[in-house]
């Protein structure tokens, strides 16, 4: 893989991205990236003759344009195009919309839209030929009960961000290959006088966390949310021993509780500015980085595993393209899709948005500054429990958000988390 810079990729790597993975609604709280009203536009390419396809989207037509001018460029179908921003307002207008009848032809299928499924108002994909090239994490994002319902051609992927300068005054030149050596680094650091670690725990991201979770249940070969939601397991059994590992930033006070006063952006400044040495981070920080601290040295790897070796990057698989089976022009919709998977769309989609896309029959060029990100991306090694939780996604991460804070406030010990979110569950089922 090439790894280098596109013209538009670094600008374009914006917090947008991240949400894009279901935390901004689930994680952050749900609050909205803006509060626009619906736009609604329509674009108009040469060829005729051959009808019209229309989009509801949450990515802007400044993102989509270039996609769908080639579209109607090659097939001379032309696409009405709307947008609504997401999270909250994308969700419940398309929710609307489908309900009454009115819904677009291809639509986002996201996370928090995984119901429609159930309610019959998306489209059963499965075995169609152009889900051919799409990556694993992204096919399986886009599966229920065993059927595919959509199209993901991007994922994100998050992990620690370390100064190499500041690393390397306790004879570090990367991360280590298990948590306990990660903890010993933060150890060391300490005992130099330099902070450690931050995650945004004001924010509810718990970034190392969300890896830390995806590495330990790789290595035992089964993911256990859809086993946890169906009464076969539980979070106490599942998630105690890695959390409680995690803990042990805040329990050993390598992470201090000064971290609760940061938002995500002031963590960042932290960072830039030589006041701690590694922290949570996505492909969004780098230009922030950059700008405030151009010439510091600086890499992200993946969050080392319980087990060595087992490294895991926090991600997700982006929402994916759905159709409506009411659609009025269902031949031009699957055109639409099969469209969208090509090596040309990809690469516009690419190029408009920042995004790190996944399928096989593409290889795109990333700046060296996101290579190890894009390549974990591209790896499926990605994991975020929000977007594997069937349902009560905002309620529970809420609650676990609540839990961590009060943990690292010292009032909540950590091995009684995972049965509170049980204690949660159980509730939320029982309404």
């Amino acid at each position: 893989m090439s790894t280098n810079p596109t013209a538009d990729s670094t600008p374009q790597l914006t917090r947008r991205r991240f949400v894009q993975g279901s935390l901004m609604a689930a994680v952050l709280g749900g609050t909205a990236l803006g509060a626009a009203a619906c736009s609604t536009s329509t674009a108009v390419g040469g060829g005729g003759g051959k009808g019209s396809v229309s989009f509801f989207s949450w990515d802007t037509q400044t993102v989509m344009k270039p996609v769908l001018d080639l579209f109607t460029k090659q097939t001379g179908t032309s696409v009405s195009f709307s947008y609504a921003p997401p999270v909250p307002q994308y969700v419940s207008t398309l929710q609307t919309r489908l309900q009454a009848h009115t819904g677009a032809d291809v639509f986002i299928l996201t996370a928090e839209d995984k119901q429609l499924v159930s309610g019959g108002f998306v489209k059963n994909l499965t075995g169609q030929k152009f889900l051919e090239p799409m990556n694993s994490a992204n096919k399986e994002f886009m599966t229920v009960d065993g059927k595919v319902y959509g199209l993901s051609i991007s994922s994100w992927a998050g992990g620690i961000m370390y100064n190499k300068e500041l690393l390397a005054k306790v004879g570090a030149d990367k991360l280590p290959d298990s948590w306990d050596g990660f903890l010993d680094l933060c150890r060391k650091l300490k005992d130099k006088g330099i902070t450690p670690y931050y995650d945004a725990a004001h924010d509810g991201n718990f970034m190392a966390l969300w890896g830390l979770l995806g590495g330990y249940f790789d290595s035992r070969t089964a993911f256990p949310d859809a086993d946890i939601f169906a009464g076969r397991t539980t979070f106490a059994a599942t998630w105690t021993d890695p959390l409680v590992a995690y803990c042990k930033l805040y329990t050993e006070k390598l992470t201090p509780k000064a971290v609760l006063g940061l938002t995500g952006d002031q963590v960042v400044s932290e960072f830039a500015n030589g006041r701690v040495a590694m922290f949570g981070a996505g492909t969004w920080n780098v230009p922030a980085v950059q700008k405030s601290a151009p010439k510091l040295s600086f890499q992200t790897e993946a969050i080392p595993g319980i087990t060595p070796g087992t490294s895991y990057w926090t991600g997700a698989a982006s929402p994916g393209y759905a159709i409506n089976p009411k659609a009025k022009n269902p031949e031009a919709a699957l055109k639409f899709l099969e469209f969208l998977a090509s090596p040309d769309a990809v690469k516009a989609y690419g190029k408009s948005s920042g995004a790190i896309t996944t399928t096989s029959n593409y290889t795109p060029s990333f700046a060296d500054s996101i290579t190890n990100q894009a390549l974990g991306a591209r790896s499926g090694k990605i994991y975020l429990p929000v977007v594997a939780w069937p349902r009560h996604s905002n309620e529970l991460s809420q609650e676990l958000n609540t839990q961590m804070q009060q943990m690292i406030q010292g009032s909540v010990k950590p091995k009684d988390i995972p049965a509170a979110l049980d204690k949660k569950l159980k509730q939320l089922d029982a309404k």
